[in-house]
């Protein structure tokens, strides 16, 4: 107990955030053609749903009066076709041009290597070694050319160091990405991040070391013919 209690103590450590972030607008993109199937798209990609373009839609009215009232705002979106799809119905939900959103390599989803496309199921069924490699060290571990949650982490929070202080930033991206940067943020212990869960639609306001989750209404998501909020596959 002693062993583990220091080795949480020291991972924490790693991820205990500094003083001085701006404020972020966190967004995850809308649900996908594989988050409907359950599996896991890393640096690969399927489109948006139709119920993934309401999911969207509903977020972006659900932001919109917020987002008019930050003031001096940098727009940024993960690379990948899933996040740029959200980005693009936010900015006509919001008036915002396109173009003011900065691709951010950073922000990319975490790279599941092998395990990209595939289900949890099927890496429990058919690579049983990894599965318990990655369950008896989930921080560490890093499947076959994928990135650790550590990697994910450190990747995050250079990002987040190197930011405008005195601006604020919307951030589209992934479940993966918005976890670790959340994580970093708030200075969330290892046990916190890996018991994350939240819907497709939620969004996150972070804002002096502290998050607040903004949700969208049901009635607001029944109104533009949402059938759910989503789901999560998370390792």
């Amino acid at each position: 107990m002693l062993l583990r209690r220091g080795i949480m103590q020291s991972i924490e450590s790693e991820i205990e955030m500094k003083s001085s972030h701006p404020p972020l607008l966190a967004i995850r993109h809308g649900e996908t053609q594989w988050n409907v199937a359950g599996r896991l798209q890393g640096r690969q990609d399927t489109p948006l749903t139709a119920n993934g373009l309401r999911q969207v839609l509903a977020v972006g009215l659900r932001l919109a009066e917020k987002v008019h009232a930050l003031g001096d705002v940098r727009f940024w979106v993960s690379p990948l076709p899933r996040a740029r799809q959200t980005a693009s119905i936010l900015s006509d939900a919001w008036a915002v041009p396109f173009d003011r959103f900065i691709l951010e390599p950073a922000l990319v989803e975490r790279a599941y290597g092998a395990w990209e496309g595939l289900s949890l199921p099927e890496i429990e069924q058919t690579l049983p070694e990894q599965h318990a490699a990655n369950a008896a060290d989930p921080w560490a571990y890093a499947m076959p050319g994928g990135e650790s949650r550590r990697d994910l982490a450190d990747r995050l929070a250079a990002w987040l160091e190197s930011l405008e202080k005195d601006a604020t930033h919307v951030v589209v991206a992934h479940s993966g990405t918005l976890r670790a940067l959340r994580g970093y943020y708030t200075g969330a212990s290892l046990e916190t991040m890996l018991a994350y869960r939240e819907p497709q639609t939620a969004a996150f306001w972070l804002e002096d070391g502290k998050e607040t989750q903004l949700d969208v209404l049901p009635s607001m998501l029944r109104a533009v013919g949402c059938e759910s909020d989503g789901r999560t596959v998370w390792i």
